[in-house]
Formats: C-alpha cells, structure tokens, sequence
C-alpha cells in the first residue's frame, strides 16, 4: 500500500488514497501511527476524490475515529492539490468530514500555495 507522511503546524499525518481500498482503517491506524514499531504519526488521514469532490476521514492512533483534524484537513488539502485531486484556481476547496463540509481557503504567494 502506499503512503505519503506529511507534516503541518507539528503534527505529522500518514496519508493514504483510500479509494477502492477496503481495509480495517481503525486496526491500521494503532499500527502505523506507533511512534516505535510503526512509521509514527498524529493520525492516518484518508483522502477519497471522485475529481469533483475531496473526503477526508482521521483516525487517531489509539484507533478511533476523529471528526475533523484542523492541521490534518490542511495537509490534505495540499497533498490534494499537488497531485492535481483539486482546482489550485479556487478561491477555496470543500471537504467533507464527519463533522460536515469543511472549505479550506487558498493563499498564494508567489508560486506557492
């Protein structure tokens, strides 16, 4: 499976394209996320994209699963659109959490977003 690590504002996230993937995203969490026998991080973010519309789900690593992650939600977001998942020209992009749509606001400067 691959995976991409990620960092914003401290936090660290493992991020996977779970599209099409049917896995126990809870028990892959605990085990990924030790900061010992796994890659380590603050959570797994799943990013599911249909090129209209981004889903983010967050498991902490005891497992459960998070409503939204703010820091989360903007790693995302800029995985999403380096890898061209969502339209850079927005004024902003929506995601969907368990918590309800969530709009991340686009600030460029220069050539970097």
């Amino acid at each position: 499976m691959n995976f991409t690590k990620l960092q914003g504002a401290g936090n660290d996230f493992i991020l996977v394209e779970a599209d099409k993937k049917q896995l126990n995203w809870s028990k892959l969490a605990i085990a990924m996320c030790h900061r010992h026998f796994g890659i380590g991080a603050d959570g797994l973010l799943l990013l599911y994209s249909d090129k209209t519309a981004l889903k983010m789900r967050m498991f902490n690593p005891d497992g459960s699963e998070a409503e939204a992650c703010g820091n989360g939600l903007r790693c995302l977001v800029k995985y999403a659109l380096d890898k061209k998942l969502a339209d850079s020209k927005a004024a902003s992009i929506s995601v969907t959490t368990k918590a309800g749509v969530r709009k991340a606001r686009l600030h460029t400067k220069g050539n970097k977003t």
